[in-house]
C-alpha cells in the first residue's frame, strides 16, 4: 500500500469520528447566552432591589416598631389606670406615665406624635435643631441616617413667639409610607372616611378636625407661592385672613368652622403634579366639650379653588375672580367663620 493510500485512510477515519454539530444543538446556542444573561441581569437587579428599597424600608419599620411600642405601652398603661375605679384620683395622676419618656431617653427631640387612623400616618414628630433645619429629612428618630426621614417641625417655628399654627414636615415615600397618605386627600371620599386626625404634642393629646387641602408651588416660575408656612400672625384679622387665603385655595369645602382663638396645624408633603409642589393638609384642635365627630356627607367640591397659575396651563380651565379678604368679610361670604 502506497504512502497516499495510508493519507485517505487516516482521512476516512477521521471524518468517521469526527461527526458535525446537529444543526438543532448549534442553533439553539445563541439562545441559551441569552437566556444566560438575562438570569444574571435579573439576580443583579434583584440584589440592587433589595440593597436600595427593601432593606431601607425593613429598617425604617423596625426602627419605628420599637418606637411605638414605647408610645403605645405608656399610653395603654396611663388610660388602664386612670379607668380604674379603685385607685384615688391623687395617685393616679401621680402613676399616669408620660407616653414620650422613653422616647426622649433615646432622643430629645421627640416633642409630640401623630395618627392619621387606618393608615400608615403613625410616627412620632421631631424638633429639627436649631442650626440644622434639614436634618430629619434624611434622619430616623434616633438620628440614623435614611432616605425615609423623619416627621418633624422646625425649631424656629416656635422659638419665643405665640404659636397658633404648628407646620409638621414628612416626605411623601413612593412605598405608602411616611406622609405619602395625605396625597389622598385629593380623594372627597378619602376625607370622608379620615375627617380627622390625632397630634400629641408634649404632655396635651387632641383630635383635630381636617378644614382645607390644597397644592401649592414652590417655584416662582409657576406662579406666585402662597405662605402657607406661617405660624404665628400679629393680630386676630392678620390670622382671619390668611385663614381666608387657605380657604379659597382648598380643593374642597368642609363642614368645620374656624374661631379666632382656635389652634391650627398643618401637614405638609411633596406632591408630583410639577417640579417643587405640595399638598398641604390644614386642621383645628377640636375644642373643649366639642364633638370629634364630622358631618362629613356636608363636604363638597370648591367650584372656585385658587390653584397655581401653572395648574391652569396645564390642566387648563380660569382662575377665578375673588374678593379680597376685607371684601369678602364686609359682603358676609366668610360662612366657616364662628365669632367667640
Amino acid at each position: 500500500m502506497c504512502l497516499s493510500d495510508w493519507f485517505l485512510r487516516l482521512k476516512r477515519i477521521a471524518d468517521q469520528r469526527m461527526k458535525p454539530v446537529p444543526k438543532r444543538l448549534s442553533s439553539l446556542s445563541p439562545y441559551y447566552y441569552v437566556l444566560l444573561g438575562c438570569v444574571l441581569s435579573f439576580v443583579v437587579c434583584t440584589q440592587i432591589l433589595i440593597t436600595r428599597l427593601i432593606f431601607p424600608f425593613l429598617r425604617s419599620e423596625s426602627d419605628l416598631t420599637e418606637a411605638r411600642s414605647y408610645y403605645r405601652a405608656a399610653a395603654s398603661s396611663a388610660v388602664t389606670r386612670t379607668g380604674s375605679q379603685n385607685v384615688p384620683p391623687a395617685a393616679e395622676t401621680k402613676a399616669v406615665p408620660d407616653p414620650f419618656d422613653q422616647l426622649q431617653a433615646v432622643n430629645r427631640d421627640v416633642t409630640g406624635w401623630i395618627t392619621l387612623p387606618e393608615t400608615a400616618i403613625d410616627y412620632p414628630v421631631l424638633l429639627a435643631p436649631a442650626g440644622s433645619p434639614d436634618f430629619y429629612l434624611t434622619h430616623d428618630w434616633e438620628k440614623n441616617e435614611t432616605k425615609y426621614g423623619s416627621i418633624f417641625m422646625l425649631s424656629s417655628d416656635s422659638a419665643g413667639k405665640q404659636v397658633k399654627n404648628t407646620i409638621l414636615y414628612g416626605h411623601s415615600m413612593k412605598d405608602g409610607s411616611m406622609f405619602a397618605p395625605l396625597l389622598n386627600y385629593e380623594s372627597l371620599a378619602f376625607y370622608r372616611a379620615h375627617p380627622v386626625v390625632l397630634y400629641r404634642k408634649g404632655g396635651e393629646k387632641a383630635c383635630w378636625k381636617i378644614f382645607a387641602v390644597m397644592k401649592v408651588n414652590t417655584d416662582p416660575a409657576q406662579g406666585k407661592p402662597f405662605d402657607y408656612q406661617k405660624t404665628s400672625f400679629s393680630c386676630e384679622e392678620d390670622f382671619l385672613e390668611y385663614l381666608y387665603q387657605v380657604r379659597i385655595r382648598s380643593m374642597f369645602e368642609f363642614p368645620v368652622d374656624i374661631k379666632p382663638s382656635d389652634e391650627i396645624i398643618t401637614l405638609s408633603t411633596c406632591s408630583y403634579e410639577f417640579e417643587g409642589f405640595r399638598t398641604v393638609v390644614f386642621a383645628r384642635r377640636v375644642r373643649d366639650s366639642e364633638k370629634e365627630s364630622v358631618k362629613v356627607s356636608e363636604a363638597v367640591k370648591n367650584p372656585d379653588v385658587l390653584y397655581p397659575d401653572c395648574w391652569y396651563k396645564r390642566f387648563g380651565g380660569e382662575q377665578p375672580f375673588l374678593p379680597d379678604f376685607q371684601d369678602a368679610m364686609r359682603g358676609g361670604k366668610l360662612s366657616w367663620l364662628k365669632t367667640d
